[in-house]
C-alpha cells in the first residue's frame, strides 16, 4: 500500500498525521440482511471493501494551549446477495471535520472544548436494488453510507487525581439534520420515491477514569444519552413523529500490561443498553412507550496478546466476542438487527518502518450464530434462523510529519 505525503510539519510546534486503510469483508450465511424480507429462504453472501483515512493536525502554540484538528472521510464498495434480491453501492462516506481546544494554564484541571461536525459527503438513499446493499453493522464496518448534517459541541475537564490517576468529565448535545431517504411508491410500489428523515437530538454525559502506573494501563468509561423524537415526512406529513429512541448506557474498559520489552497483552470492551423507545399508538396520532423493549442488549470484548521482536515489528493472536441479546430495532436502517452471537479469533502485526512511518495489517476469521427463536413473539415468524462466516482482511499505513 503507497502513501502519498502532501504535506509537511509547518513548523516544530505543529504535528500532522496521515492514516489510511484498506478493509476488506467477505461473508456467507443462511440468509441475507435484513432477515425479515421475502422470501425467508436461501442463502445469502456479500462483500464490503473500506478505505478509512484520516488527517490530523496537533499543536502546542504555547505551554497553556493545544489544539487538535481532524478530517476523516473514505470510501465503501458494498454488495450483498440473497434469495431473489441483490444490491450493491459504491460510495464516499459521510467526512467528519472535529478540532479540540485544551487549555493547561489551570492548576489541576484541564477545561476542553470541541466540535464535531457530520458532512453529508455519503450517499444516505439507496433506490431500487441499491438498498440491499445496506449490510449487517455488527458484521461489517459501514451498515448504512450517509446521513445528514450533525454538530456536536462537547465540554468537559480532566482532573489529574494524582501522577497516574486522571478523571475526565464531559457533557454533550447532537444536533442531527434531516437527510434523504428511499421509499416506496405508493402506486407502484417500486423503491423510487424520498423521503426526508430526521433523526433525534441527543445529548449526552460521560464521565470517565484513566489510570497508567509502570507496565499496567487501565481505563474506563460510563456514559448516559438521551435522544429527542425522530421526525419523517412520510406519507407527504412534514414533520411526522415516528419514534423516540429509548434513553443508552454505555460501559466501556480497556486495559494493557506489558510483562517485559518483548510480551504485552490487551483487552477492551463495552456494554450498551438502551430502554424502551416510544413508538406510534394504534391510530398513528401520539407516542406511547412501546410494550416490550425492542432494543436489544450489547456485550462486546476483544483481547490480543502481542510479541515485539529487536527490529521493532510486533505481531500476536488476537480475539473477539460480540452478543446481542435479542432482536433490536436498528432507526438508522429502519430494520431489525437480528440476535446474535459473533466470534473471531485471527492475528494482528505492526512495524515502524522509521521513527515516523508505520504499517500494520490483521486478519480475521468470523464465525456468527443467532438463537433460533430470536426476538420477542410478534417477530419470531420473520426472523429466521441465521449462522454464517467471513473473513477480514486489513491493513494500512500511518505517516507523521
Amino acid at each position: 500500500m503507497q502513501v502519498k505525503a502532501i504535506a509537511q510539519s509547518l513548523d516544530q510546534t505543529w504535528n500532522i498525521s496521515y492514516n489510511s486503510e484498506i478493509r476488506y469483508f467477505s461473508w456467507q450465511n443462511s440468509r441475507g440482511f435484513p432477515a425479515s424480507v421475502p422470501p425467508l429462504s436461501g442463502t445469502g453472501h456479500g462483500t464490503q471493501v473500506y478505505a478509512p483515512m484520516s488527517l490530523s493536525l496537533t499543536g502546542n502554540t504555547s505551554p497553556n494551549w493545544k489544539f487538535e484538528f481532524v478530517v476523516r472521510g473514505g470510501f465503501v464498495s458494498s454488495s450483498q446477495t440473497t434469495s431473489g434480491e441483490r444490491g450493491s453501492v459504491d460510495t464516499p462516506v459521510d467526512t467528519q471535520l472535529s478540532g479540540t481546544v485544551t487549555y493547561n494554564g489551570l492548576t489541576g484541571i484541564q477545561p476542553y472544548f470541541s466540535m464535531l461536525i457530520n458532512s453529508p459527503t455519503g450517499k444516505s438513499a439507496l433506490y431500487g436494488a441499491a438498498r440491499f446493499a445496506r449490510m449487517d453493522g455488527d458484521l461489517v464496518d459501514q451498515g448504512t453510507y450517509g446521513e445528514g448534517w450533525n454538530f456536536g459541541p462537547t465540554a468537559g475537564v480532566n482532573i489529574p487525581l494524582s501522577q497516574s490517576l486522571i478523571l475526565t468529565l464531559s457533557g454533550g448535545y447532537t444536533q442531527r439534520n434531516p437527510y434523504a431517504k428511499e421509499s416506496q411508491n405508493p402506486f407502484t410500489g417500486l423503491v423510487t420515491d424520498t423521503v426526508s428523515v430526521k433523526n433525534g437530538d441527543e445529548a449526552t454525559a460521560t464521565a470517565a477514569l484513566g489510570y497508567a502506573q509502570g507496565p499496567l494501563s487501565l481505563q474506563g468509561s460510563a456514559s448516559y444519552s438521551y435522544d429527542q423524537v425522530s421526525q419523517s415526512s412520510q406519507f407527504g406529513l412534514q414533520d411526522y413523529n415516528l419514534y423516540r429512541v429509548g434513553p443508552r448506557t454505555t460501559i466501556s474498559g480497556s486495559g494493557s500490561y506489558a510483562f517485559n520489552e518483548m510480551w504485552s497483552v490487551f483487552a477492551n470492551g463495552f456494554w450498551t443498553h438502551t430502554e424502551k423507545n416510544n413508538v406510534l399508538d394504534n391510530n398513528g396520532l401520539a407516542l406511547i412507550t412501546e410494550p416490550f423493549n425492542s432494543n436489544s442488549n450489547l456485550y462486546r470484548i476483544n483481547t490480543g496478546l502481542n510479541y515485539r521482536f529487536a527490529n521493532g515489528f510486533t505481531v500476536g493472536p488476537t480475539a473477539s466476542h460480540l452478543y446481542r441479546d435479542h432482536d433490536g430495532y436498528d432507526p438508522t436502517t429502519f430494520s431489525f438487527v437480528p440476535a446474535k452471537s459473533r466470534y473471531a479469533v485471527g492475528a494482528a502485526a505492526n512495524y515502524n518502518v522509521t521513527n515516523k512511518i508505520n504499517i500494520n495489517g490483521k486478519v480475521e476469521r468470523v464465525w456468527i450464530r443467532e438463537n433460533e427463536n430470536p426476538g420477542p413473539p410478534p417477530f419470531v415468524p420473520v426472523v429466521p434462523f441465521l449462522s454464517g462466516d467471513a473473513w477480514v482482511v486489513a491493513g494500512g499505513a500511518t505517516v507523521n510529519f
